[in-house]
């Protein structure tokens, strides 16, 4: 079964238009890393994802069922939605904001079950916040915020995850260790769309990248065909440095190299052999820069 699809989907913000006629599919236990400039469409297509934006054309399609054909109390078991930003306004608890995940399994007014209790402890074990369960969220810091909010997404145990830059204020330790929570909950057959930056932690734990620009798709698949010097260069405007440690893929933008990116529009072209790395260093296939010849 396909967990979750857009086809042909298309979406105006105001006067421009975010996605332009998008077709993925995705299936139940992929970690999806989607990426893209700033302005790509990322969070658009999340958040027509999550049946909260109104397409123009297209069709979004859950678990084969077109998201407009969902009770929103049903739609919410089967899909949970982690939106950028981490903003709390009321000083809950840790462990009573967390609890809110469990929402669309309960019945009004009725005490949580151990199922619910169970999902919680779970969650916010995960995410190492069991040590804050008694905070005010309003107290705590971005990074502890973020982690909290996580794992309330978490509880709710949904089959498909759509989390938008869930790690932007997370140290590296803690975003290594919520990749690891994320891998693990898609081994579980999950769902798992992430948007990301980081293209190293994008090359290591992601079984699939979706990279958009322009609210196109330019290049969807496994990391190493996507997180490539040629389709950096044209979709960031970056050149990159790209290799092995181990077994971790690892991917290091190094320069920019603005003038050389293409429109989506205009689809990925080969890579012209001047960079933008300085004159004095040279890259080798693989490898860390070097010095090149006094």
């Amino acid at each position: 079964m396909t967990a979750l699809a857009f086809h042909d989907a298309k979406v105006t913000l105001g006067t421009h238009r975010a996605l332009d006629g998008v077709t993925l599919s995705f299936a139940p236990g992929e970690l999806v890393g989607v990426m893209g400039p700033n302005g790509a469409g990322k969070s658009t297509m999340l958040r027509a994802g999550a049946g909260l934006l109104r397409l123009d054309s297209g069709r979004v399609v859950v678990r084969g069922r077109a998201s407009g054909d969902w009770q929103r109390g049903d739609l919410a078991r089967v899909l949970s939605f982690l939106p950028q930003g981490g903003t709390v306004h009321w000083p809950l608890t840790v462990r009573a904001l967390v609890s809110l995940g469990r929402l669309p399994h309960r019945q009004p007014f009725v005490r949580a079950a151990l199922s619910d209790e169970t999902a919680i402890d779970a969650a916010m074990l995960a995410c190492e916040v069991d040590s804050l369960a008694d905070r005010a969220v309003t107290q705590l810091s971005g990074g502890e915020r973020a982690r909290v909010l996580l794992a309330r997404a978490l509880a709710a145990e949904a089959p498909i995850l759509l989390a938008d830059e869930p790690f932007a204020q997370l140290d590296p330790s803690h975003q290594l260790h919520a990749m690891e929570v994320l891998k693990g909950v898609a081994r579980r057959g999950t769902l798992v769309l992430v948007v990301l930056h980081d293209l190293s932690v994008a090359a290591r734990f992601c079984d699939r990248i979706a990279l958009l620009n322009e609210g196109r798709i330019v290049a969807d698949g496994p990391p190493d065909a996507v997180l490539t010097r040629e389709i950096l260069n044209q979709t960031f405007g970056v050149d990159a440095l790209i290799g092995r440690h181990g077994d971790a893929r690892y991917v290091v933008p190094l320069t920019r190299t603005t003038l050389n990116v293409i429109p989506a529009k205009a689809g990925i072209q080969p890579l012209q052999e001047k960079t933008g790395f300085p004159p004095e260093f040279t890259l080798g296939q693989g490898e860390a820069p070097t010095r090149g010849r006094e």
